[in-house]
């Protein structure tokens, strides 16, 4: 995966017209929560009226945040900082900080994935890669972090710094424990280092690499499943040990424009995950051209790996939120009683067009289009208990709140 920007053909991800007719449902309210965030990549429901947010950073190294925001007013409290970051150019010349990406919350656990960084660098020509000659940002990049959050975490006073020194213990394995100035401590572990690369050789370029990147997490029984966007799979990783296995690999498919524009194939680019039942939901953005219609939401049995179509048709799909009893999807595909939510990254990235909000009765179901025009979206978050969705904005640094009629 490589990177969004504010335009979208340059996130650490390439992530990258209207593909299906829909009627259109104005939202009942559409506002401006919170801005100031610095490119924010997932949201979660968090305690207490609260929304909890990954932020990448800015241009300073381990500038990485993670927010709590309050669902009602949008003040922003910020729960950690001097998270793993650096400004990335993978995705072209103008380069955007990758850092906390992948958020997942239960009870007062966190977890959190971390982005590659500058461990990979653009390589000696377009499209090549290498890995850092010197010495990365952070040692603990592609990693995920296992929080154990204070309680009362959403009003606490004043948040907690991981420092340099921080980061190198927890790269050698070990637990910290971070104070704040109240003496409130908590404590992180390192769950899993994965690696930062694979190679991938080029003619001419023998050395070339592929950068990871991990941009999503779920979690069932003592396993994380991860999505990484550069690798196009998903990882199964243990909790305890941090042991590492591939539950399924997304294939490249063939690009029907080859000869007109893009390379002979297409990478799936797989950028979020959530679990229903014994079934992971995950969005398959797709990369360059960015064909419009080519997008999708696949269903991966978390048992075997394999995969299977659920909402087909999208276009630069980055997110995808199920509204249903959990038991309903347990028994295979043919999800009947549930709806969804999908978010797009852009309706034509080609044409810097916005991205949208929809919504599907049933899986089959005509999608009607909820008048929510965004821009560059990449995570959304729905309070059960009102049906209000919040959806992460990174170029502008803002979370859209919509109330639904």
């Amino acid at each position: 995966m490589k990177k969004v920007t504010c335009y979208y053909v340059s996130l650490v991800f390439l992530i990258s017209v209207y593909s299906l007719s829909a009627t259109t449902l104005p939202a009942q309210t559409l506002s401006v929560l919170t801005g100031g965030l610095n490119h924010p990549n997932k949201i979660a429901i968090g305690a207490g009226n609260s929304l909890i947010v990954s932020e990448a950073g800015n241009t300073s190294a381990n500038s990485g945040r993670i927010s709590v925001i309050d669902q009602a007013t949008g003040f922003r409290r910020t729960l950690i900082s001097g998270l793993p970051s650096a400004v990335s150019f993978l995705g072209g010349p103008a380069g955007d900080p990758d850092g906390p990406s992948g958020i997942l919350l239960r009870g007062q656990t966190l977890y959190v994935t971390i982005g590659v960084g500058d461990a990979v660098v653009p390589g000696p020509g377009p499209g090549l890669e290498s890995p850092n000659p010197g010495t990365p940002s952070s040692p603990i990049f592609d990693s995920v972090l296992e929080v154990s959050l204070p309680k009362n975490y959403p009003s606490l006073a004043s948040g907690f710094t991981m420092t340099s020194s921080d980061q190198v213990s927890l790269a050698a394995g070990n637990t910290v424990t971070i104070a704040n100035v109240q003496g409130r401590t908590m404590s992180v572990r390192m769950v899993a280092i994965l690696p930062d690369y694979a190679p991938a050789p080029r003619p001419g370029n023998p050395n070339n690499v592929k950068a990871s990147h991990l941009y999503g997490v779920e979690m069932f029984q003592r396993n994380l499943y991860i999505v990484d966007a550069g690798h196009n799979l998903i990882h199964s990783v243990d909790i305890s040990t941090g042991t590492d296995s591939i539950l399924t690999m997304f294939p490249d498919r063939p690009n029907p424009l080859f000869g007109t524009i893009g390379g002979p194939f297409i990478e799936a680019v797989p950028d979020s995950v959530h679990r229903f039942g014994n079934r992971l939901l995950v969005t398959l953005l797709t990369g360059f051209p960015f064909i419009p219609g080519m997008s999708e939401v696949r269903s991966v049995n978390m048992k075997d790996g394999t995969t299977s179509g659920l909402i087909p048709n999208l276009t630069s799909a980055i997110d995808v939120v199920r509204v249903g009893d959990e038991s309903d999807f347990s028994a295979g595909d043919d999800d009947t009683g549930s709806s969804y939510y999908t978010l797009e990254f852009s309706t034509n990235q080609l044409a810097q067009a916005p991205g949208r909000l929809r919504y599907f009765s049933s899986q089959s179901a005509t999608p009607v289009d909820l008048g929510v025009l965004l821009i560059t979206p990449t995570a959304m978050a729905r309070n059960a208990d009102n049906g209000n969705i919040f959806i992460t904005n990174t170029a502008p640094g803002t979370i859209t709140k919509v109330v639904l009629p």
